[in-house]
């Protein structure tokens, strides 16, 4: 859907720090390496997503913001790590490569089932599947062998990056272009302290 002056493609993520950018870009660098046919997120533009709006009229933005708001020193610290690579839907016909998120998932968790009870009453859908924390490092655009797949997942099982703190939430608006989406930042609140 192409962006009108009344509609914003958003989404809110966790952004991250860049070290894990850093450690992501070094695995996506290995695995760009084998020469699958696929497309490259930006590690500059490397986040977690919570919740994707999609395109939502321009008005619901300062309903958003309050919304979120609400979340401000709403949860105690908390820190994740990235490691161990898997595959949407499967290896057989993988589509997305992603890295888990691991660590103190359950408050991550919580802060996920919050934001959709806040979000549903304005009208935006809860996910219709169960919330799987991951990042995308590559989405194929033709097919790898199972085999390779899972000699790339095996070989980064235990490839784990430094704990990071989750601290922040940030709604971002999302441009889609020819060379990848871009990310830029709408509003962000301070979780904790």
């Amino acid at each position: 859907m192409a962006e009108s002056s009344d509609v914003v493609r958003t989404f809110i993520a966790i952004p991250l720090p860049d070290a894990v950018k850093r450690f992501l870009s070094d695995i996506q660098s290995e695995l760009k390496s084998a020469g699958w046919i696929a497309a490259w997120p930006n590690p500059e533009m490397f986040h977690l997503t919570l919740k994707f709006l999609g395109p939502i009229p321009r008005e619901l933005l300062i309903p958003l913001q309050s919304v979120m708001a609400a979340f401000s020193g709403a949860y105690p610290a908390f820190t994740l790590t990235a490691g161990g690579i898997g595959v949407f839907p499967n290896v057989r016909n993988a589509r997305i490569v992603w890295i888990g998120i691991h660590e103190q998932t359950e408050h991550l968790m919580q802060v996920v089932t919050d934001l959709e009870k806040k979000l549903h009453p304005m009208g935006i859908p809860a996910q219709s599947r169960p919330f799987f924390p991951h990042i995308t490092l590559a989405r194929i655009k033709k097919p790898v062998r199972p085999h390779d797949m899972i000699s790339v997942i095996k070989r980064f099982e235990s490839n784990s990056s430094h704990a990071f703190p989750v601290n922040r939430l940030v709604l971002y608006k999302s441009r889609l272009q020819p060379q990848g989406a871009v990310h830029s930042p709408l509003f962000q609140i301070i979780l904790n302290h």
